[in-house]
């Protein structure tokens, strides 16, 4: 089994207008000695985050290097390049959600007036799992008989298909019935429903009666998969998130707001891509390197704020042993900071008299 990601409840931080966010970093690089400071930047190249991208440079008095793409894809490769056109490191980044969140998927305002969700591609890989899910969730049902609870299971999901273009759903029979089935049904076989799922949610099960219904939400992350063929060296933008998260499908669309949930794990997944990369490739000797990790609202396409997530900092001299920030210690340690203020304004910055 894969390592999990982090609860909700650890994901949602308090949130930061960006120039507070990068204020404090920018005086936490300064209180740890920081100089010829680049900014790195990775986010999706959506139009919403433009404003924030030239915001973090303003704060570092210096426009961001660029190493992310569209769905806040990374590419830490990039940073053998940025190395040497800075010495010290700040990277900033992460997934952005839209802050109208309505049926668990986040939307924006676009420029011509119309509503879409945001971020656009982390919602489009989602659908298609979610239909899956959905229709897994409707067509398996539940019922009551005199000996106990019983499951109904369509022969659809009782055979198992090889990978193919499309996301299948593949249940765990062992978790979701006990023993052989019991009869057939016009749809596919009923059983037995497994005790451990009667006393789990005893509560909810205590309304199921002879009429079946559909099972739904206590259809969930551990009593199923998902099965696709994916190209693991494939550079489609849309086939590279997928192969990032595709083992925490099950927990993302179980989720009460799964945008949201599909946009922090990609967060946590870009994150640790990185902080690997940072240990283990990246040549930082004699350098100091902050990274913060987060999820951005966007509540339109000029406005955000951030909710930092993760940190990882490695000062110099340190052999490359950087010291990884949990989402309650990065928060912690940004809030001790004060919010540095840039001396001249953002036209003076730009070089605009």
């Amino acid at each position: 089994m894969p390592i999990q990601p982090p609860s909700e409840e650890l994901f949602a931080q308090p949130a930061m207008e960006p120039m507070e966010l990068f204020g404090r970093m920018r005086a936490l690089t300064i209180e740890r000695g920081f100089s010829g400071t680049l900014p790195v930047i990775w986010q999706c190249s959506d139009e919403s985050q433009g404003i924030k991208r030239a915001l973090f440079g303003y704060a570092f008095d210096c426009p961001s290097f660029n190493l992310g793409r569209v769905g806040a894809l990374l590419d830490p490769t990039r940073l053998a390049t940025a190395a040497h056109h800075g010495h010290d490191l700040v990277i900033f980044g992460g997934s952005h959600l839209g802050a109208r969140e309505e049926g668990g998927i986040g939307y924006i305002e676009r420029v011509h007036g119309q509503v879409s969700p945001c971020c656009g591609l982390l919602c489009r890989v989602l659908q298609e799992y979610l239909e899956v899910y959905q229709r897994a969730a409707d067509f398996i049902r539940l019922l009551r008989a005199p000996e106990g609870l019983h499951i109904e299971i369509p022969y659809k999901y009782l055979f198992r298909k090889p990978a193919g273009a499309s996301a299948r759903i593949q249940i765990s029979l062992s978790r979701l019935t006990a023993g052989e089935p019991l009869y057939d049904s016009h749809l596919g076989k009923v059983y037995q429903l497994h005790p451990a799922l009667v006393e789990q949610h005893a509560a909810d099960l205590a309304s199921v009666t002879v009429e079946p219904r559909p099972i739904g939400t206590l259809l969930g992350p551990g009593l199923f998969t998902f099965s696709k063929a994916l190209n693991p060296d494939s550079l489609d933008p849309r086939t590279m998130l997928e192969v990032a998260i595709f083992d925490f499908l099950s927990d993302i669309v179980t989720s009460p707001n799964p945008h949201r949930r599909l946009a922090n794990v990609n967060t946590w997944r870009q994150f640790h891509r990185l902080a690997g990369y940072l240990t283990d490739a990246f040549s930082g000797k004699n350098r100091n390197v902050l990274v913060i990790a987060g999820l951005t609202l966007d509540h339109s396409i000029r406005l955000n704020t951030v909710i930092p997530q993760f940190g990882w900092l490695m000062e110099r001299n340190s052999s490359q042993q950087g010291h990884y920030l949990d989402p309650i210690k990065v928060t912690e340690t940004l809030a001790a900071q004060p919010v540095f203020r840039p001396p001249k304004s953002y036209l003076e910055y730009a070089g605009v008299s």
